[in-house]
Protein backbone atom coordinates (compact mmCIF):
# COMPACT_ATOMS: atom_id res chain seq x y z
CA UNK A 1 0.00 0.00 0.00
CA UNK A 2 1.37 3.24 -1.14
CA UNK A 3 2.02 5.81 2.24
CA UNK A 4 -0.56 8.42 0.92
CA UNK A 5 -3.97 7.06 -0.51
CA UNK A 6 -6.58 9.47 -1.62
CA UNK A 7 -9.64 7.61 -1.22
CA UNK A 8 -12.36 10.30 -1.46
CA UNK A 9 -12.48 13.82 -3.37
CA UNK A 10 -10.84 15.55 -0.81
CA UNK A 11 -9.74 13.14 1.97
CA UNK A 12 -6.02 12.51 1.96
CA UNK A 13 -4.21 9.92 4.52
CA UNK A 14 -1.00 9.44 5.07
CA UNK A 15 -0.58 6.30 7.03
CA UNK A 16 2.79 6.34 8.12
CA UNK A 17 1.43 7.69 11.64
CA UNK A 18 -0.07 4.75 12.11
CA UNK A 19 1.75 2.70 14.62
CA UNK A 20 0.87 -0.71 12.40
CA UNK A 21 -1.92 -1.16 9.98
CA UNK A 22 -2.18 -4.48 8.03
CA UNK A 23 -5.18 -4.69 5.13
CA UNK A 24 -6.65 -7.30 2.43
CA UNK A 25 -6.59 -5.19 -1.17
CA UNK A 26 -9.78 -4.71 -2.60
CA UNK A 27 -10.52 -5.11 -6.49
CA UNK A 28 -10.48 -1.22 -6.32
CA UNK A 29 -8.54 0.92 -5.06
CA UNK A 30 -10.80 0.64 -1.45
CA UNK A 31 -9.41 -1.83 1.01
CA UNK A 32 -11.64 -4.73 1.46
CA UNK A 33 -10.51 -4.52 5.49
CA UNK A 34 -7.99 -2.93 7.31
CA UNK A 35 -7.01 -2.59 10.75
CA UNK A 36 -4.83 -0.26 12.03
CA UNK A 37 -3.44 1.21 15.37
CA UNK A 38 -2.55 4.85 16.00
CA UNK A 39 -0.19 5.84 19.36
CA UNK A 40 0.99 9.50 19.38
CA UNK A 41 0.65 12.90 19.19
CA UNK A 42 -3.27 14.06 18.10
CA UNK A 43 -1.44 17.27 16.47
CA UNK A 44 0.49 14.85 14.21
CA UNK A 45 -3.04 12.75 13.61
CA UNK A 46 -5.36 15.62 12.98
CA UNK A 47 -2.70 16.89 10.56
CA UNK A 48 -1.64 13.73 8.46
CA UNK A 49 -5.35 13.06 7.60
CA UNK A 50 -6.86 15.42 5.73
CA UNK A 51 -10.24 15.46 6.17
CA UNK A 52 -13.12 17.87 3.90
CA UNK A 53 -15.26 20.10 6.68
CA UNK A 54 -18.29 18.14 5.71
CA UNK A 55 -18.27 14.81 4.16
CA UNK A 56 -20.33 11.58 3.87
CA UNK A 57 -18.21 8.26 5.23
CA UNK A 58 -17.01 5.83 2.70
CA UNK A 59 -16.88 2.35 4.47
CA UNK A 60 -17.89 0.98 7.83
CA UNK A 61 -16.11 2.17 10.63
CA UNK A 62 -14.67 1.42 13.72
CA UNK A 63 -12.93 3.47 16.34
CA UNK A 64 -11.94 3.01 19.75
CA UNK A 65 -10.60 5.12 22.58
CA UNK A 66 -8.33 3.52 24.87
CA UNK A 67 -6.27 6.96 25.82
CA UNK A 68 -7.37 10.66 25.01
CA UNK A 69 -10.11 12.18 23.39
CA UNK A 70 -12.16 14.48 20.62
CA UNK A 71 -15.22 15.94 19.47
CA UNK A 72 -17.11 14.80 16.42
CA UNK A 73 -19.81 15.24 14.96
CA UNK A 74 -21.80 12.28 13.57
CA UNK A 75 -25.52 13.31 11.56
CA UNK A 76 -25.83 16.20 13.26
CA UNK A 77 -25.13 14.87 16.59
CA UNK A 78 -22.27 16.56 18.55
CA UNK A 79 -20.74 13.58 20.58
CA UNK A 80 -17.06 14.09 23.09
CA UNK A 81 -15.47 10.69 22.76
CA UNK A 82 -13.19 9.70 25.74
CA UNK A 83 -11.44 7.03 26.66
CA UNK A 84 -13.07 3.51 26.45
CA UNK A 85 -15.59 4.73 24.16
CA UNK A 86 -16.37 3.40 20.99
CA UNK A 87 -18.50 4.15 17.67
CA UNK A 88 -19.64 2.66 14.44
CA UNK A 89 -19.78 4.33 11.68
CA UNK A 90 -21.79 3.46 8.96
CA UNK A 91 -21.35 4.16 4.73
CA UNK A 92 -23.32 7.54 3.58
CA UNK A 93 -23.39 8.68 8.13
CA UNK A 94 -22.55 12.72 7.54
CA UNK A 95 -19.55 13.58 9.55
CA UNK A 96 -17.83 16.92 10.30
CA UNK A 97 -14.26 17.32 11.09
CA UNK A 98 -12.90 15.58 13.92
CA UNK A 99 -11.59 18.10 16.66
CA UNK A 100 -8.61 16.55 19.54
CA UNK A 101 -9.82 17.58 23.37
CA UNK A 102 -5.97 15.95 24.47
CA UNK A 103 -2.52 15.84 23.15
CA UNK A 104 -2.07 12.49 23.26
CA UNK A 105 -4.11 9.64 21.75
CA UNK A 106 -4.17 5.86 21.25
CA UNK A 107 -6.55 4.61 18.72
CA UNK A 108 -7.88 1.70 17.24
CA UNK A 109 -9.52 1.14 13.92
CA UNK A 110 -11.73 -0.83 11.97
CA UNK A 111 -12.26 -0.44 8.28
CA UNK A 112 -14.32 -2.52 6.06
CA UNK A 113 -15.81 -2.27 2.59
CA UNK A 114 -19.37 -2.50 1.91
CA UNK A 115 -18.48 -5.66 -0.49
CA UNK A 116 -16.62 -7.23 2.60
CA UNK A 117 -19.41 -6.53 5.09
CA UNK A 118 -21.80 -8.27 2.71
CA UNK A 119 -20.04 -11.44 2.16
CA UNK A 120 -19.80 -11.61 5.65
CA UNK A 121 -23.64 -11.14 6.10
CA UNK A 122 -23.92 -10.41 9.85
CA UNK A 123 -27.17 -10.33 11.05
CA UNK A 124 -28.66 -8.02 14.09
CA UNK A 125 -31.55 -7.77 16.02
CA UNK A 126 -33.43 -4.51 14.96
CA UNK A 127 -33.42 -2.69 18.24
CA UNK A 128 -29.44 -2.71 17.80
CA UNK A 129 -29.64 -1.55 14.57
CA UNK A 130 -31.54 0.79 15.06
CA UNK A 131 -29.11 2.20 18.26
CA UNK A 132 -26.29 2.18 15.81
CA UNK A 133 -27.95 4.60 13.55
CA UNK A 134 -29.06 6.68 16.35
CA UNK A 135 -26.97 6.65 18.60
CA UNK A 136 -23.19 5.22 17.34
CA UNK A 137 -21.57 6.05 20.24
CA UNK A 138 -21.23 3.52 23.01
CA UNK A 139 -19.06 3.49 26.73
CA UNK A 140 -16.89 0.86 27.77
CA UNK A 141 -15.85 -0.24 30.63
CA UNK A 142 -11.58 -0.58 30.93
CA UNK A 143 -11.80 -4.39 31.32
CA UNK A 144 -14.36 -4.51 28.02
CA UNK A 145 -11.66 -2.12 25.81
CA UNK A 146 -9.14 -4.62 26.55
CA UNK A 147 -10.89 -7.56 25.03
CA UNK A 148 -11.12 -4.68 22.43
CA UNK A 149 -6.97 -4.57 22.28
CA UNK A 150 -6.69 -7.94 22.33
CA UNK A 151 -9.53 -8.62 18.99
CA UNK A 152 -7.29 -5.93 17.33
CA UNK A 153 -3.91 -7.88 17.87
CA UNK A 154 -5.65 -10.89 16.83
CA UNK A 155 -7.23 -9.07 13.56
CA UNK A 156 -4.00 -8.05 12.64
CA UNK A 157 -2.06 -11.11 12.44
CA UNK A 158 -4.73 -12.97 10.76
CA UNK A 159 -5.17 -10.21 7.83
CA UNK A 160 -1.42 -10.24 7.45
CA UNK A 161 -1.95 -14.13 6.47
CA UNK A 162 -4.36 -12.72 3.69
CA UNK A 163 -6.93 -15.74 4.83
CA UNK A 164 -10.38 -13.56 3.45
CA UNK A 165 -12.19 -16.88 5.77
CA UNK A 166 -10.93 -16.42 8.66
CA UNK A 167 -10.81 -13.16 8.63
CA UNK A 168 -14.70 -13.27 7.92
CA UNK A 169 -14.93 -15.65 10.55
CA UNK A 170 -13.04 -13.51 13.23
CA UNK A 171 -14.91 -10.06 12.66
CA UNK A 172 -17.94 -11.83 12.83
CA UNK A 173 -16.78 -12.59 16.57
CA UNK A 174 -15.67 -9.24 17.10
CA UNK A 175 -18.86 -7.74 15.70
CA UNK A 176 -21.23 -10.51 18.26
CA UNK A 177 -18.61 -9.64 21.17
CA UNK A 178 -19.82 -5.72 21.04
CA UNK A 179 -23.32 -6.75 20.14
CA UNK A 180 -23.52 -8.22 23.79
CA UNK A 181 -21.39 -5.66 25.09
CA UNK A 182 -24.18 -3.06 24.23
CA UNK A 183 -27.07 -4.95 25.07
CA UNK A 184 -25.75 -5.65 28.20
CA UNK A 185 -24.40 -2.30 29.52
CA UNK A 186 -27.65 -0.35 28.41
CA UNK A 187 -27.23 2.05 31.72
CA UNK A 188 -24.39 3.28 29.15
CA UNK A 189 -26.53 3.71 25.74
CA UNK A 190 -29.57 5.59 25.89
CA UNK A 191 -32.72 3.78 25.36
CA UNK A 192 -34.59 3.90 21.65
CA UNK A 193 -37.54 5.57 21.45
CA UNK A 194 -40.50 4.13 19.04
CA UNK A 195 -39.64 7.19 16.25
CA UNK A 196 -35.63 6.18 16.83
CA UNK A 197 -36.39 2.73 16.02
CA UNK A 198 -38.03 3.11 13.09
CA UNK A 199 -35.78 6.12 11.80
CA UNK A 200 -32.90 3.04 12.50
CA UNK A 201 -35.06 0.30 10.76
CA UNK A 202 -35.29 2.99 7.84
CA UNK A 203 -31.85 3.87 7.12
CA UNK A 204 -31.14 0.15 7.56
CA UNK A 205 -33.36 -0.51 4.44
CA UNK A 206 -31.97 2.97 2.60
CA UNK A 207 -28.35 1.21 3.19
CA UNK A 208 -29.27 -2.04 1.76
CA UNK A 209 -31.45 -0.91 -1.19
CA UNK A 210 -31.08 2.64 -2.17
CA UNK A 211 -29.09 1.39 -5.14
CA UNK A 212 -32.81 0.23 -6.66
CA UNK A 213 -35.40 2.11 -4.96
CA UNK A 214 -35.56 5.56 -5.02
CA UNK A 215 -39.13 6.33 -3.90
CA UNK A 216 -40.00 6.88 0.00
CA UNK A 217 -43.18 4.96 -0.57
CA UNK A 218 -41.35 1.44 -0.82
CA UNK A 219 -39.43 2.19 2.44
CA UNK A 220 -42.79 3.22 4.05
CA UNK A 221 -44.20 -0.32 1.97
CA UNK A 222 -41.35 -2.50 3.92
CA UNK A 223 -41.84 -0.48 7.47
CA UNK A 224 -45.79 -1.48 7.09
CA UNK A 225 -45.81 2.21 7.57
CA UNK A 226 -47.70 4.94 5.68
CA UNK A 227 -45.25 7.35 3.61
CA UNK A 228 -46.44 10.34 5.44
CA UNK A 229 -46.17 8.52 8.90
CA UNK A 230 -42.26 7.51 7.92
CA UNK A 231 -41.33 11.46 6.52
CA UNK A 232 -42.31 12.88 9.65
CA UNK A 233 -40.64 10.25 11.92
CA UNK A 234 -37.27 10.43 10.24
CA UNK A 235 -37.87 14.93 9.92
CA UNK A 236 -38.56 14.79 13.63
CA UNK A 237 -35.83 12.15 14.51
CA UNK A 238 -32.99 13.80 12.46
CA UNK A 239 -33.68 16.73 11.40
CA UNK A 240 -33.61 16.16 7.79
CA UNK A 241 -36.13 14.50 5.51
CA UNK A 242 -36.39 11.14 4.61
CA UNK A 243 -36.44 11.81 0.40
CA UNK A 244 -33.06 13.47 1.30
CA UNK A 245 -31.69 10.83 3.42
CA UNK A 246 -32.21 8.36 0.04
CA UNK A 247 -30.62 11.26 -2.46
CA UNK A 248 -27.70 11.36 0.27
CA UNK A 249 -27.13 7.82 0.08
CA UNK A 250 -28.11 7.37 -3.64
CA UNK A 251 -24.97 10.21 -4.32
CA UNK A 252 -22.77 8.72 -1.59
CA UNK A 253 -22.64 5.27 -3.39
CA UNK A 254 -22.53 7.26 -7.03
CA UNK A 255 -19.48 8.95 -6.10
CA UNK A 256 -18.03 5.90 -4.73
CA UNK A 257 -18.56 4.23 -8.00
CA UNK A 258 -17.06 6.78 -10.00
CA UNK A 259 -13.99 6.92 -7.44
CA UNK A 260 -13.24 2.84 -7.34
CA UNK A 261 -14.68 1.64 -10.48
CA UNK A 262 -13.97 2.02 -13.89
CA UNK A 263 -17.60 1.38 -14.86
CA UNK A 264 -18.84 3.37 -17.79
CA UNK A 265 -21.44 6.22 -16.63
CA UNK A 266 -24.26 4.50 -18.31
CA UNK A 267 -23.35 0.59 -15.91
CA UNK A 268 -23.04 3.01 -13.29
CA UNK A 269 -26.43 4.91 -14.08
CA UNK A 270 -28.20 1.37 -14.82
CA UNK A 271 -26.40 -0.20 -11.58
CA UNK A 272 -28.26 2.49 -8.90
CA UNK A 273 -31.39 2.15 -11.05
CA UNK A 274 -31.93 4.99 -13.28
CA UNK A 275 -33.90 5.34 -16.17
CA UNK A 276 -31.41 6.69 -18.25
CA UNK A 277 -27.76 7.96 -18.26
CA UNK A 278 -29.17 11.13 -18.54
CA UNK A 279 -31.54 11.14 -15.61
CA UNK A 280 -28.69 9.68 -13.57
CA UNK A 281 -26.87 13.13 -14.70
CA UNK A 282 -29.02 15.42 -13.90
CA UNK A 283 -29.50 13.75 -10.67
CA UNK A 284 -25.52 13.77 -9.45
CA UNK A 285 -24.91 17.44 -11.05
CA UNK A 286 -27.75 18.95 -9.02
CA UNK A 287 -25.92 16.88 -5.66
CA UNK A 288 -23.16 17.72 -6.78
CA UNK A 289 -22.43 20.80 -8.40
CA UNK A 290 -20.87 18.28 -11.49
CA UNK A 291 -21.47 15.81 -13.78
CA UNK A 292 -20.88 12.56 -13.03
CA UNK A 293 -18.02 12.80 -16.06
CA UNK A 294 -16.61 15.87 -14.75
CA UNK A 295 -16.91 14.28 -10.97
CA UNK A 296 -14.28 11.84 -12.65
CA UNK A 297 -11.87 13.69 -14.50
CA UNK A 298 -11.62 16.18 -11.10
CA UNK A 299 -10.20 12.96 -9.42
Amino acid sequence: MAQKIQHEENILADFSIFKWMSFIPGETSVDDIAVMKFDGSTTGLFQKIILPAEYFTPCYTLQFVAKGGFRASINNQDYNLQANDGYLIIPDFFMRRLVPTSEHMELYVLCISRKFMMEMNLQFPLALISHVYIHPVWHMSALKIQGVIHYFELLREVIDTQNRTATMHLVNSFFHFLAGDIANTKQNVPSVSRNEEITGRFLHLVDAHCDRHHNLDWYAEQLFLTTRYVANTVKETLGMTASACIEHALTRRAKTLLCTTTLSIQEIADRLGFQNQSHFGTFFKRHTSLSPAAFRKKL
